[in-house]
């Protein structure tokens, strides 16, 4: 593998359109050390309107420069982890963001302590129409904030948010100890990499065998791990019984401005369509010819080869391009600048150093998004630059046609623009592609994909919610609740009522796996986002949605709006049936053309 200085500069992101020089760089920092010092001084005074206006401008400018300075610095140390000098502004730019939060940290407790009417004349005042949303979060939570001693105290309790995940995380990767194995002639050990590459194999006794020993380790920890989940659960669960929310679900559900019986119309709407997933599931059990399909089969692959052609980045661009022809010149020609390497958006191959996987980071509002790639020429690489220039593309326009108060959308909407994307690849290639061998693999890959993304994440939701229920009673996390709730969801989901596939006690245990259950409600967003994408895309393509008013109503709109509402703008009602029905009959019809060519 190339190292970082050995790269062709053309195939590299441009920081320089950030900063030209460290000159810059440092002037930076003065402007947010001068608005640290000014920010304070408008302690007390916050009840007049100059006065707050101008407090409120500080305080935003000085976020403002911050995650371009946070983004300068992160974005240089990703793409070769081993210079510290990266490592050291990042941390600078982190230590400069904490010292102005914290300067600033009078502001909202003083804006709390006025009354409704107040607050409410500063919002529909038109001086202050860019922070309207903020004044929205103000009395959001005006309810559920406490007074100023208590609120110092849960500040500083809010250092220990994170401490049981990342307690796992550094276990889960550093200290937990993992057999050795062989397989198929190797000998490894079998960690997670292990796991992640064998238990897709063809061979069956294979799958059974890494599984076997993966989940016997996880096994031998289950009481550490039950522990430090109970712990991370208990303690989202009690800063929402003292913030005086029903529970921890109705908190998330008021802070994503959601009708409070979302969560479970979510539930009930995919429970509804297990039957597709189940009929999935007894076609991969007749193809495979598996009889007795166990939850080690789940990763199986059912159609053979497909996957053998070449996309170079030049190709997967091309095709991302075509993928967007229904769209309207103005989005086409963003996201053809977008993937040009030429205009500095991407950087696009791996190197020694260099982080894994792929991201994009819109934070620096006054600069274009970066997206990181590490492209092989396969596949998935194709897909991943279609999902991260929906990101890309998503941070571009809520940037360009929002203030910066109300550009940063929210993750409950995130996941929406990437998937959009992928979804219009995949539909493109199915379309127009004359292998068969490879319309089967697209099929199936679109199949899984949304097996992934709706059903497991909505089994994953399921569980959650009912850890967060059994600790809300006063209870304690066993592994045994816990294996018996997380088999409950899996044989559900997985139809083991129906014979379809039998769920070993052993793996019952893969909740201990899953490092988003340490993050308070967060996996049903996925399901939303993939719902979500799949009908747009789908109302796109057939025309039923004009591709002006998925770019006006929701790429634009930034968090100019509920999360929620800027959806139904877009052309999509998560609170309907109808998002449902079209992510079921879509299945349902990808299914039955993969049946057909098998």
């Amino acid at each position: 593998m190339l190292k970082r200085n050995e790269v062709d500069p053309k195939n590299c992101w441009q920081t320089s359109h950030l900063y030209k020089n460290e000159e810059e760089v440092a002037n930076e920092f003065q402007c947010i050390e001068k608005d640290t010092a000014e920010i304070v001084k408008f302690a007390g005074k916050l009840g007049e309107k100059e006065t707050l206006l101008k407090a409120l401008k500080i305080s935003s400018d000085a976020m403002r420069r911050g995650a371009k300075l946070q983004c300068y610095a992160d974005r240089n140390r990703d793409v070769d982890m081993s210079v510290g000098k990266w490592q050291e502004l990042s941390g600078m730019a982190a230590a400069a963001m904490t010292k102005m939060a914290a300067a600033s940290s009078f502001m909202e407790p003083e804006l709390l302590s006025y009354s409704e009417e107040k607050l409410l004349g500063f919002k529909n005042d038109p001086d202050f129409s860019d922070f309207s949303r903020y004044f929205d979060a103000i009395l959001l939570n005006k309810p559920h904030t406490l007074s100023e001693p208590e609120e110092k105290i849960m500040a500083e309790f809010g250092g220990l948010a994170l401490g049981e995940y990342e307690t796992y995380s550094t276990f889960s990767s550093a200290d937990m100890k993992f057999p050795e194995i062989e397989l198929e002639g190797e000998k490894m050990e079998a960690n997670i990499q292990t796991y992640a590459r064998f238990r897709q194999s063809d061979n069956r006794e294979t799958r059974k065998k890494i599984f076997d020993v993966f989940w016997k380790t996880y096994d031998s920890y289950k009481n550490s791990l039950a522990k430090m989940l109970h712990y991370q659960t208990k303690y989202y669960a009690t800063v929402a019984k003292i913030r005086k929310y029903a529970d921890a679900l109705d908190k998330d559900m008021k802070e994503n401005e959601l009708p409070s019986t979302f969560f479970y119309t979510l539930r009930d709407n995919v429970r509804a369509i297990l039957p597709a997933l189940h009929e999935y599931l007894a076609l991969k059990k007749e193809v495979l010819n598996i009889p007795d399909q166990g939850y080690h089969d789940i990763y199986a692959t059912m159609v053979k080869g497909g996957n053998s052609r070449v996309y170079t980045y030049e190709d997967s661009v091309k095709l991302v391009n075509e993928a967007m022809s229904c769209m309207t010149d103005e989005y086409r020609k963003a996201i053809a600048e977008a993937m040009d390497p030429a205009n500095g958006w991407v950087d696009i191959y791996p190197n020694e150093g260099k982080v894994s996987g792929a991201y994009m980071e819109g934070m620096a509002y006054d600069t274009h998004p970066y997206v990181l790639l590490n492209h092989i020429d396969d596949y998935n690489s194709a897909s991943t630059l279609a999902h991260e220039m929906g990101h890309a593309i998503h941070s571009y326009y809520s940037n360009k046609f929002q203030p910066y108060e109300k550009s940063q959308y929210t993750i409950f909407v995130a996941e929406v623009a990437s998937t959009f994307n992928e979804i219009m690849l995949i539909n493109r290639l199915i379309d127009t592609t004359t292998d068969k061998e490879e319309k089967k693999f697209l099929l199936n890959h679109f199949i899984e994909m949304a097996r992934a993304t709706v059903f497991r994440q909505m089994q994953f939701a399921e569980f959650e919610d009912a850890i967060y229920k059994k600790v809300e009673a006063g209870e304690v996390l066993t592994p045994e609740f816990l294996n018996g709730i997380y088999g409950q969801t899996l044989s559900r989901y997985y139809g083991e009522e129906y014979g379809l596939m039998k769920i070993d006690e052993l793996y019952k245990n893969e909740w201990a796996f899953v490092p988003h259950f340490y993050y308070n409600y967060y996996v049903y967003k996925y399901v939303v986002g993939f719902i979500g994408a799949l009908s747009l895309a789908e109302g796109v393509r057939s025309g039923k949605i004009p591709a002006e008013q998925y770019i006006n109503g929701f790429l634009k709109a930034g968090t100019s709006k509920p999360p929620i509402e800027i959806l139904k703008d877009a052309g999509v009602d998560m609170t309907d049936i109808a998002p449902y029905k079209t992510f079921e009959k879509i299945f349902t019809e990808k299914l039955q053309q993969l049946k057909e060519l098998l």
